[in-house]
């Protein structure tokens, strides 16, 4: 009776004009229905005209509209894409190509697409291709449009673990194509470099590294004293601002280095020819030169310039290390001027090392490797000890990178910093309670300053209570980007920032920029207010992919070698309520222990996730840290690996 009635007809239309925007997920559930969720769970129906302009996962920007006296969501803008890198099969209608999706992510699940110019084969019906999305309704595009970036065959198909990872993050398989590098130039013909390439700089990285970042040349100055170059790689020297190259890197932020697979942040023939620091080659370079002295201590004469340098040897960490513990090797270094190089380096390293002692919170966290064969074979899985040469490099880079961070600190108003404030403020009392009980008497105060920090630690590793080291770290923040200046509590430093990898991060090419344009008084357009923000973005998904990529890496690793019966020695890190969290000491492989598997009658057991504790009958059973013995039960479908104790 009211339903033509112009009163309310009115009313409902100024009801739907007051209604506010809403944002959330898409969900396509059927062909013909699809849903908008937000953030408090609220479910929207999406009329069916609307959903040709959506895909699974969509995080959008919708109005509400009432109509029958129920309220849908009509998406008008693309927030965030869950999508963009996918895997599907080739589809030809007469000559337009398509692509359909492996996994439902659209209505009709077929996608309009056309070929990137560096994929070489002819596709036909039922390729298996990767693409991307390069055109989306919703960001004023007139339809969904894919660019097909690899051409999957037989060569490359065991590559398709990595990828499906990497797509799952929206994160580039690929590294930039060199085709961007074409009309490339050299930027910095109008600003003074210091040729230095008649000194001896050296390389010391890995056997395969193709992306070299730093050189080092050092001096002997007097027999408490040493003069250092760290020579960096400049690719800024070719990279413009706001160029597309630069535009990319800001996207990827970071080089994904994965088990298996590399994907550079830069295009290779910037990060593997022109800029790298090859042997015998002349390159542009930002170069910091310093004096320590013997007690570690940086003097205040460290300055930055730009310069020109030709390294004279690429040296590996094994070889290195091999050579200064004088252990049986037929490597030895080709001529004196070498010789001294590393023999200087290694001064260099104990004179610092008294500073690092003294301000470093060093964690013994063992690092594991995969050995690779042919086609992602995995032929076995070692621990990768940190020997001489890796200490070396790495105390010579952070001394470098706090000169960096000083000079930028004093000259300019903003920069990328890396923030570790320690423990968290909201859970401190956590950490007194728990170092109380261990007879341990600190303040909460003091806990959130660098000597706390670094004192509490100092005193748990003397008193060999690695439980509780283990316990308080859960207590702790999480290392982050930002572009104010804060404390980094590991190393001990009022602030920090970094610069000697401008290959492999973009935040280091940021500063980059910035340590030039001090030194040639320029002005250089600042980065934008959110750069940070996406920086510690991308770095999570990065972790996300690796995470996900050993859990499979590990599972398949384990499914081919013989494991029935076979006893693993494993380590207790966690225990959850509905079980135990172990690491296999030999692997660094992760593995579970359900509840059930730890006692016959489970009303005896008792979980402590707080305490890090299991009791049985009141009788501390485990506790985190404890080494325990398992053997493999079962891998399952999501490549976790059950686990029991023998």
């Amino acid at each position: 009776m009211l339903y033509n009635n112009i009163s309310l007809l009115k009313l409902k239309k100024q009801l739907t004009n007051t209604l506010p925007h809403i944002k959330g997920i898409i969900k396509i559930i059927s062909q013909k229905i699809g849903i908008l969720e937000t953030d408090k769970n609220y479910i929207y129906t999406i009329p069916y005209i609307y959903l040709k302009n959506i895909m699974e996962g969509d995080y959008v920007l919708a109005k509400i509209e009432h109509n029958n006296e129920k309220l849908y969501a009509i998406p008008i803008k693309l927030l965030k894409s869950n999508i963009n890198i996918f895997i599907g099969i080739i589809k030809k209608k007469n000559k337009n190509f398509f692509i359909i999706p492996e996994k439902k992510i659209l209505l009709n699940n077929l996608i309009k697409c056309y070929i990137k110019k560096n994929v070489t084969h002819t596709l036909n019906d039922k390729d298996k291709v990767m693409a991307k999305i390069v055109h989306h309704p919703l960001r004023g595009d007139d339809i969904f449009l894919a660019e097909v970036i690899e051409y999957i065959n037989q060569d490359n198909n065991y590559l398709l673990p990595w990828w499906s990872i990497l797509s799952k993050y929206n994160l580039n398989t690929n590294p930039p194509d060199d085709w961007l590098c074409q009309k490339i130039s050299f930027l910095d013909k109008n600003f003074f470099r210091k040729d230095l390439t008649h000194l001896c700089f050296i390389t010391i990285d890995n056997n395969e590294t193709k992306d070299i970042d730093d050189a080092l040349y050092i001096e002997k100055i007097s027999s408490k004293k040493l003069l250092v170059y760290v020579a960096i790689s400049d690719p800024t020297a070719y990279i413009k601002q706001d160029s597309t190259i630069d535009k990319i890197a800001s996207e990827r932020m970071f080089t994904n280095y994965l088990p298996g697979l590399t994907i550079p942040l830069l295009p290779k023939l910037l990060s593997e020819d022109l800029c790298s620091l090859n042997p015998n080659k002349i390159r542009p370079v930002l170069i910091c030169k310093m004096i320590i002295n013997s007690e570690g201590f940086l003097l205040e004469k460290n300055k930055f310039l730009m310069g020109w340098i030709k390294s004279k040897a690429k040296l590996s960490y094994n070889n290195v290390s091999d050579w200064l513990e004088k252990k049986t090797s037929t490597w030895h270094p080709k001529n004196n001027d070498i010789e001294n190089q590393i023999i200087l380096l290694y001064k260099f390293y104990l004179y610092r090392k008294k500073w690092s002692n003294n301000h470093i919170v060093f964690f013994q966290n063992p690092d594991y490797k995969f050995i690779f064969g042919d086609k992602g074979k995995i032929l076995n899985i070692i621990i990768e000890k940190k020997r001489i040469a890796h200490k070396m490099i790495e105390e010579i880079m952070i001394t470098a990178n706090i000169c960096a961070t000083e000079f930028l600190y004093k000259k300019s108003h903003f920069a990328i910093y890396n923030i570790y404030y320690g423990f968290d403020y909201n859970k401190i009392n956590k950490v007194v309670l728990l170092l109380d009980q261990y007879g341990i008497k600190c303040d909460a105060a003091f806990l959130m300053t660098l000597k706390g920090y670094k004192t509490i630690f100092n005193k748990l590793n003397d008193l060999d209570l690695s439980f509780v080291i283990n316990r308080i770290k859960k207590y702790q923040h999480i290392t982050m980007f930002s572009t104010k200046p804060g404390p980094h509590f590991g190393l001990g430093l009022k602030r920090y920032a970094t610069w000697t990898s401008p290959i492999r991060k973009f935040g280091d090419i940021i500063n980059h920029r910035l340590i030039k344009s001090i030194l040639n008084k320029d002005n250089i357009k600042k980065p934008l207010d959110n750069i940070y923000i996406i920086m510690n973005q991308q770095r999570r998904l990065n972790k996300q992919a690796e995470k996900d990529l050993l859990n499979f890496l590990y599972s398949i690793y384990f499914k081919k070698i013989f494991i029935r019966g076979q006893v693993f020695l494993s380590e207790i890190i966690d225990i959850l309520s509905n079980g135990i969290k172990v690491r296999l000491i030999k692997s660094g492989a992760l593995a579970f222990i359900p509840k059930h598997f730890l006692y016959q009658n489970l009303n005896d057991i008792l979980i402590k996730p707080n305490k890090g504790m299991i009791f049985i009958k009141n009788k501390l059973l485990y506790k985190v840290t404890d080494q325990i013995q398992v053997i493999i039960k079962e891998i399952n479908i999501h490549n976790n690996i059950i686990v029991k104790i023998v």
